[in-house]
């Protein structure tokens, strides 16, 4: 999916060949443009959403920790047992990444690319 090439010569003539083919480079850098626009965009809205979902996922994690599960009697039933199993998972929702990990990475390609994404 090539241009036709602009030759220098060619500026001089100004030859309606010349045009068209500077209309179609005019009209490639116009869809790039728009492209990497939208990649931005994209990108800024992940960042985004990120974020939202760290912060839930923290608020998520402190109230499975704050939560005591207590029992009633002397000992745990079988019951009660894998009930308190259960919420031994939210250790793993304290151990996610926040968010300021994710964009760690995002702002080291960033620097590569010249482009901030934060």
């Amino acid at each position: 999916m090539g241009h036709p090439a602009l030759e220098f010569s060619d500026c001089y003539l100004d030859s309606p060949d010349f045009r068209d083919r500077l209309k179609c480079y005019e009209q490639e850098l116009e869809r790039t443009n728009k492209f990497i626009k939208d990649v931005i965009k994209d990108g800024n809205a992940l960042i985004s959403a990120i974020k939202s979902y760290s912060s839930a996922v923290q608020k998520f994690s402190q109230t499975l920790q704050s939560f005591q599960f207590d029992f009633i009697g002397d000992t745990l039933t079988d019951d009660e047992i894998n009930i308190g199993k259960c919420f031994s998972f939210q250790c793993r929702f304290a151990g996610m990444s926040s968010y300021r990990d994710v964009t760690g990475t995002l702002k080291k390609f960033s620097s590569k690319t010249g482009e901030d994404l934060t």
